[in-house]
């Protein structure tokens, strides 16, 4: 198309007077004459549009502004244009920026080329991190920062994600089935964790090319308070009495009983527990031996089995690759959160967790003399720091020593008035 130009100050009269070319095969531009580079275009519909033209390395370059009308009259094009062609003076390109910001990906659609894309990259991830991955950023990043632009994300976005989710504006009870649900927790932990989930999403896209830095980094992860909950003798018994009688008048399944005994017992997480299939039970050998991408640790110690525990994996039938299967076969049961809150609260045990009765298994280990270093191979701990956490539980022993010093020096004092 060819084009027919004018020059003039453009202002609101000039552009109003500006009409398409008569012949309809060229376009006609009017370009201002104080600013050098800002101009009008006007297509043979009557479209107009303000421009920039400047040079780009030898190149020549344009920035469309915007069309003719609100918000861009000819006096905001005007500034707009000085905006535009100091930005090139500082040696940058506002037409390449603006076909970034149009191209970025935004977070809700990075999210879910890493979940695509992530695995291949990080080959050594196992899968139970991606499951806890696609959690975290579905459930809490998503809903946050879902439509910002990736490139936009500067760490004081991140610290204000952390500090909401922390304060639980992403909790939630999400159906997700007919017979499912997704429980949303936020919360310090859950915070903390998605931090460190969505840094690590971050720097792959920096390795990909796709970012040119990852806000994460230098962001102070919130604490969570340290808790933990054990349960004592008469406790024990009272969840134990529970779980006969909710099964005995039929409200409660009698594998959720089953896997809620068995986490007792073992002091297993929870997912291994749930998700235990039969080729990983070895009952000769006394312990379940589980495949790195089952364990959240990797390759872990084999989760050993005392009588009680294999009495329980006993009385299962055999008819599912799983242990404890769900009622329809397909896959293992469910909804094991929502049975344990009202065992809990059946047993009066309001404020223990799942996780606590993990807690308990070790605590008990430890009172009755076992070293933490066995505790830990018994709790599938790589990290011998992690099971320091019980350290406290011995602490009878060591009061006994300080006992014995006392008792070693005032017996000398009575020593001596015997001379």
């Amino acid at each position: 198309m060819g084009e027919q130009s004018v020059r003039a100050r453009i202002s609101k009269r000039v552009v109003d007077g500006l009409a398409p070319h008569p012949s309809g095969a060229a376009r006609v531009c009017a370009w201002d004459a104080e600013i050098k580079g800002f101009g009008v275009k006007v297509y043979p519909t009557g479209r107009k549009v303000y421009v920039v033209k400047y040079d780009r390395r030898g190149k020549d370059q344009t920035f469309t502004i915007g069309e003719h009308g609100s918000p861009w009259t000819a006096e905001a094009a005007r500034t707009r244009a000085r905006e535009v062609l100091n930005a090139v003076a500082g040696g940058g390109d506002p037409s390449a920026d603006k076909q970034r910001e149009r191209t970025a990906l935004t977070i809700g659609e990075m999210i879910e080329k890493w979940l695509e894309e992530g695995p291949m990259a990080r080959p050594t991830k196992r899968e139970w991190s991606w499951v806890t991955d696609r959690s975290r950023l579905r459930r809490h990043v998503a809903p946050l920062l879902g439509r910002m632009a990736a490139y936009e994300v500067t760490r004081r976005d991140v610290e204000k994600m952390q500090a909401r989710i922390a304060a639980g504006a992403t909790a939630g009870d999400v159906k997700t089935g007919p017979r499912g649900r997704a429980i949303a927790k936020g919360g310090p932990l859950v915070a903390s964790n998605t931090v460190v989930c969505l840094s690590a999403m971050f720097g792959w896209a920096v390795e990909q090319g796709l970012l040119k830095a990852n806000p994460c980094l230098g962001v102070k992860k919130v604490k969570p308070a340290k808790r933990q909950r054990m349960l004592s003798r008469d406790e024990t018994a009272r969840l134990l009495d529970t779980l006969d009688e909710m099964v005995a008048v039929r409200t409660l399944r009698d594998s959720h009983a089953e896997v809620l005994r068995l986490l007792l017992l073992t002091g297993a997480r929870k997912t291994e527990i749930l998700g235990l299939m039969w080729r990983e039970v070895d009952l000769e050998r006394r312990c379940i031996l589980l495949p790195e991408a089952r364990s959240k640790t990797g390759a872990r110690d084999p989760i050993r089995l005392a009588v009680p525990a294999i009495e329980i994996l006993q009385r299962q039938n055999r008819g599912s690759d799983y242990v404890f299967p769900r009622a329809d076969g397909m896959g293992y049961v469910v909804g094991l959160q929502k049975v344990w809150e009202r065992v809990r609260k059946h047993a009066g045990l309001e404020d223990v967790r799942i996780h606590d009765l993990r807690h308990n298994a070790a605590s008990i280990a430890v009172n009755q003399g076992a070293s933490l270093y066995l505790t830990g191979k018994m709790l599938g701990h790589r990290n011998a720091m992690t099971t320091q956490r019980y350290a406290h539980v011995a602490d009878d022993p060591v009061q006994q020593v300080a006992e014995n010093v006392a008792r070693a020096i005032v017996e000398t004092r009575s020593s001596a008035d015997k001379l």
